[in-house]
């Protein structure tokens, strides 16, 4: 029997304890929170806590762990949000013990086969889109839809076979710490600044990105953006076998817009492409969804699923909560819920969306952003712009720099819907992008996006 240091008890780390007391493993779980005020946070996680089998656990609460706590330790695994940098980590890491992440201890106790889905922005409808079409075939008895989406990937790793697939978002955070994690085809859809805090520089951000195919082989599959720089540069090395999707030129192998339909080319010969469908009848809008769509296109159709199946999911497939989720029309005033929307780059993708005057939520927890970019599309397409949470005064800074004085400082979420509605008229949008990650007044964002559709709402 191994013991095993799980550092985090929020979704992935009590998912990950469970999954290693029931393969017959030993396990201290720790957390700084005093575990009275996880529960009382998240009732959820207390009672997945409740139920995990006590027999070989033990729990450490309400501070940092000493770091005399990594003798015997077989590996150490920190929930995504824990940085590396904390003293028991440093200290493993110094005896020479593993630190890896909970996708990484998932795929060494499953035979279950992975599609791993990363990239700055599109990774959740990405990942979500393409596991609606995986589940059309056949071939698997159960597609798991998990990682940074939904529920974490050990959460099901005691019942999945070889016959099922995990078709997996992975953020930065949960590739940093892998080691062997092999999928049979992944995705990068695309690298922009974002995490600038916990990696320090693009590069290590970008690096981390890029482990998804680090252990592939000429067997397996990598999906590229072909109309990124960054993704061409840093994929340039890759084992795998290449598969390019883009918006402005024909790709080979690859799926690639023309006249308002997405095609797939297979060899040099434009005369054999295949249309796929017409972009208007995929029913997510929007250019960044034509670029989910074509990822999704290349990760089902390179991967064996036949195309009729592909195309009924691209036409039915209807998006996914906190990703420019429309949430209700009141006196004539539109509410959009983009919580999902933790950079600079995601809330610009949003906004080139809206098509009325918008009134934007937006800052949260700062994550060492720029957002001069960002400031740029305020100007052009927001009336007045509501700021809360850590990143309102640098935001509000970057916008007296650029010349938009139309902010507003408000306390918590329902001050600012308050406000929004106070501001807007019939025929305009209010739109939640905040730009910035949710941790400085929530768990998730999902918690954050909830908040504001009861509040809209009510």
């Amino acid at each position: 029997m191994k013991t095993y240091l799980v550092i985090g008890a929020e979704r992935s780390g009590i998912a990950v304890t469970q999954a290693l007391l029931l393969k017959k493993q030993s396990v201290v779980l720790t957390d700084t929170k005093d575990f009275n005020d996880i529960a009382k946070a998240s009732p959820k996680i207390a009672e997945a806590f409740e139920a995990l089998p006590k027999t070989h656990l033990s729990c450490f609460f309400g501070s940092q762990i000493p770091k005399t706590a990594v003798s015997g330790i077989s590996a150490v695994i920190p929930s995504p949000g824990v940085p590396l940098t904390i003293p028991i980590i440093k200290e493993a890491k110094k005896r020479g013990i593993p630190v890896i992440s909970e996708v990484e201890a998932a795929y060494r106790m499953t035979d279950t086969p992975f599609i791993g889905i990363t990239g700055t922005n599109g990774k959740t409808t990405t990942t979500a889109l393409t596991g609606e079409i995986f589940k059309r075939d056949s071939r698997y008895q159960h597609v798991y839809v998990v990682g940074n989406i939904g529920n974490a990937v050990s959460y099901y790793v005691n019942e999945s076979t070889a016959s099922d697939l995990y078709v997996s978002e992975l953020s930065s955070f949960q590739l940093e710490t892998t080691e062997t994690f092999r999928p049979k085809a992944a995705a990068i859809l695309n690298l922009s600044p974002d995490h600038l805090d916990r990696h320090g520089t693009l590069d290590n951000y970008y690096k981390a990105k890029a482990k998804i195919f680090q252990n592939q082989t000429p067997e397996d599959i990598l999906v590229i953006n072909g109309d990124d720089e960054n993704v061409l540069k840093y994929t340039e090395k890759a084992a795998s076998k290449k598969v390019t999707f883009s918006l402005s030129r024909r790709v080979v192998p690859g799926v690639y817009q023309k006249d308002n339909a997405v095609y797939l080319a297979l060899n040099d010969n434009p005369e054999e492409d295949i249309c796929v469908l017409k972009v208007s009848d995929i029913f997510i809008k929007g250019p960044h969804n034509v670029m989910n769509a074509m990822a999704a296109v290349a990760l089902a159709y390179f991967s064996g699923v036949p195309l009729e199946l592909i195309r009924e999911g691209l036409k039915t497939f209807k998006g996914v909560a906190h990703r420019q989720e429309f949430v209700a029309t009141i006196d004539g005033v539109d509410y959009i819920n983009d919580s999902k929307g933790t950079n600079t780059d995601a809330t610009i993708t949003a906004l080139k969306a809206m098509e009325k005057p918008t009134i934007l939520i937006a800052g949260g927890y700062d994550k060492k952003e720029d957002y001069t970019e960002l400031m740029g599309y305020i100007k052009d397409k927001v009336k007045a712009l509501i700021l809360l949470g850590d990143t309102a005064k640098n935001i509000a800074a970057t916008a007296d720099r650029c010349g938009f004085s139309a902010y507003t400082f408000v306390k918590d979420y329902p001050e600012a819907v308050k406000t929004a509605k106070e501001k807007a008229e019939s025929g305009d949008v209010v739109l939640l992008s905040p730009a910035c990650a949710s941790w400085d007044m929530f768990a998730n964002y999902e918690d954050r996006g909830d908040l504001f559709k009861q509040l809209v709402k009510s």
